[in-house]
């Protein structure tokens, strides 16, 4: 396996006329604080002191999954119910791949308590033919605990035998959850203790809906343990932390993610969450914008391209599709010069032009490229931006895994809701 399928190409962010750019003396000014930090990273990765990667080896997992799901076969619906970095990666997997195991339906839900969106679930499955995937560390997630509550409700009116249709990935060692599989003998997967929510992709959390959809989950947790070990994959980590820590220290504190992708919207949402979470607190932070190409060069583009100068762009485009479809034997007149044109290059053209064009308006932008779309690179975009995200924290000097502003808030909901 060659170090990485992808590249990332940074010259747009510091070659140009506007004061945007990172200049030269903010390379100087910040260069030791920079190594020091990614030192620090690197030294704490080689002691194994951060549980995203340490997981990774540790095939007990792919084999709880595995065996999890032998005993899900029997249904048609496989619904995931969980709320943020529960809930995200496997939303991500299961859009990237467009779910190739067609004998089991994966449906997300729990990220809202909108009661229309409970109606829309129901209206979609059959509750004799489903499984639900509850996801919730603690077991406690208020938006996670009430449907629970709710799905066990409709399906005790249709059976007795209800723990049939429930899953939980959750603590192996307390919680709600925990205690509630104890009392009615429902499996469970275990959420490992070391990995907090945001960065649990590639545990159970994530990879029981891939493999519920046709997904290689083993290729994709190897290629991210590969990327984290190789020290020249790990460069482009380093680079992108590097890039977004001299920005911030110019006064560029947001950041959009453009993805010229279909299979890729919702990786710029858990994307999102990653960077809010884990930089957002002691008053500093990048602040994530997710963008999605062509359609936002409609919406979004112009405000980059000639609004208030406030973010960088990072562009994301996949190289090679394993689907294409060229234009041919086009009778109109005004479209003749697409004949022959395929839309991967259409799109890739199109990606190419809007970051030009950005850049030639005096905004800091950048091209993350991936060479194909598959388990194996998107294994290493996951470990990327979760590696990236970390170095960068590092430089910022804030705690990347903890969210106390989310516990706040948590606090004063439950607070109204009466929980003592």
């Amino acid at each position: 396996m060659k170090n990485t399928s992808l590249s990332f190409d940074t010259k747009h962010l510091y070659k140009g006329d506007s004061s945007l750019f990172i200049s030269q003396n903010t390379v100087k000014t910040e260069a030791d604080h920079i190594k020091k930090s990614i030192e620090a990273v690197e030294d704490k990765l080689q002691k194994g002191e951060y549980g995203f990667v340490e997981v990774l080896p540790q095939d007990s997992y792919l084999k709880d999954v595995r065996n999890v799901y032998a005993n899900l076969k029997w249904a048609e619906f496989l619904v995931v119910i969980g709320i943020g970095g529960s809930d995200l990666g496997g939303r991500t997997i299961i859009e990237a791949f467009c779910q190739k195991n067609r004998s089991i339906k994966v449906l997300f839900t729990g990220d809202s308590t909108d009661p229309v969106a409970y109606k829309r679930i129901l209206d979609r499955i059959d509750l004799n033919k489903t499984v639900f995937s509850i996801v919730s560390k603690s077991g406690g997630t208020l938006e996670t605990l009430s449907s629970y509550v709710f799905f066990k409700s409709q399906v005790k009116k249709i059976t007795s035998n209800f723990a049939k249709h429930f899953v939980f990935t959750t603590s192996g060692v307390k919680g709600i959850l925990k205690d509630e599989a104890a009392r009615h003998s429902i499996i469970t997967l275990p959420v490992p203790e070391e990995v907090g929510g945001r960065f649990s992709v590639l545990t159970p959390v994530g990879l029981l809906p891939a493999l519920a959809g046709g997904v290689k989950i083993e290729e994709m947790v190897e290629s991210a343990y590969h990327f984290a070990t190789s020290d020249t994959a790990r460069e482009i980590a380093q680079e992108f932390a590097r890039s977004q820590y001299e920005l911030y220290k110019q006064g560029t504190k947001i950041t959009v993610m453009m993805t010229y992708s279909v299979q890729l919207q919702e990786f710029a949402r858990w994307f999102r969450q990653l960077w809010a979470e884990s930089l957002g607190k002691d008053n500093k932070g990048i602040l994530p914008i997710k963008a999605w190409g062509p359609a936002d060069q409609h919406s979004q583009a112009q405000f980059y391209n000639q609004g208030s100068p406030l973010q960088s762009v990072l562009f994301v485009k996949i190289k090679n599709r394993a689907v294409n479809y060229s234009l041919e034997n086009i009778d109109v007149p005004e479209a003749q010069y697409l004949e022959g044109v395929d839309f991967n290059k259409i799109i890739n053209i199109e990606a190419d032009a809007t970051m030009k064009s950005i850049y030639n308006n005096g905004r800091p932008v950048s091209m993350l490229v991936i060479d194909e779309l598959n388990e194996k690179s998107l294994g290493e975009l996951f470990m990327l931006f979760e590696l990236s995200v970390v170095y960068l924290a590092e430089m910022l000097g804030v705690n990347a895994f903890d969210q106390p502003g989310v516990e706040d808030g948590k606090i004063l909901i439950n607070e109204k809701l009466g929980k003592k």
